[in-house]
């Protein structure tokens, strides 16, 4: 009964930056890029949307920095330093594929006792999902996400849209496995170098400016950006 009441918990009750996703429908819709995901038990559904014919390199990897960013800015506060030390340690030294593993080793670490039961008690082999797929969609959801990047006052900037769901877990998974679905994606794949020195770009700025604020989550990206000429 306790491991049921906290399965309970962790998927009606998501962190306090919750979003309903149907707003979505009555938001911007000039958007550069668009991410929809879709967490089943066994991968994460990836549709990807853009405005141009062809989804230039550069666009992917500014649009990861901003997921980034907004992750650092409403993540669970155990995950924190939790996912700065894991990137650090990671991002450049392994494949791309196996960051998904890396990070659920070390935010698996922060949960309770019962919130890993029910974690554990969610999914098969009590392991969420480490991958992602862009065919079919999954036959039960356990969590939708829309992040969308457009431009405003000639800069990028994004939104995010969330169900309610285990964000906990798929949230910083997403990090991993968004991570892999835009090295795969990247036509020039030199380019992962970049996506590399962004992502500790990134995190570098954090310890001088707090994630949790707005200059974090829509002024750093640009900065980002801007000063490495990625426009």
């Amino acid at each position: 009964m306790i491991i049921l009441r906290s399965i309970l918990a962790i998927i009606i009750a998501p962190i306090r930056w919750f979003t309903n996703l149907f707003l979505y429908k009555f938001q911007h819709k000039d958007n550069l890029l668009e991410w929809h995901f879709n967490y089943g038990g066994s991968y994460m559904r990836i549709d990807t949307r853009h405005k141009e014919q062809f989804l230039a390199d550069n666009l992917l990897i500014a649009s990861y920095i901003f997921f980034l960013a907004r992750y650092f800015y409403i993540c669970d506060s155990r995950q924190i330093q939790v996912m700065r030390n894991c990137l650090e340690q990671e991002i450049g030294r392994i494949e791309p594929k196996e960051l998904p593993t890396k990070i659920w080793d070390a935010i698996s670490q922060t949960l309770s006792e019962m919130e890993f039961k029910a974690v554990y008690g969610l999914f098969t082999m009590g392991i969420p999902p480490l991958d992602y797929s862009e065919e079919d969609e999954p036959s039960h959801s356990f969590s939708k996400y829309s992040f969308l990047v457009f431009e405003k006052n000639n800069n990028l900037t994004s939104t995010f849209y969330m169900s309610s769901g285990p964000d906990i877990v798929f949230l910083p998974l997403t990090v991993g496995i968004l991570y892999e679905f835009v090295v795969d994606k990247l036509k020039d794949k030199s380019k992962k170098e970049i996506l590399d020195t962004f992502i500790i770009n990134l995190l570098n700025a954090h310890y001088q400016t707090d994630c949790r604020s707005l200059v974090a989550l829509n002024k750093l990206p640009v900065e980002i950006i801007i000063k490495n000429n990625l426009t």
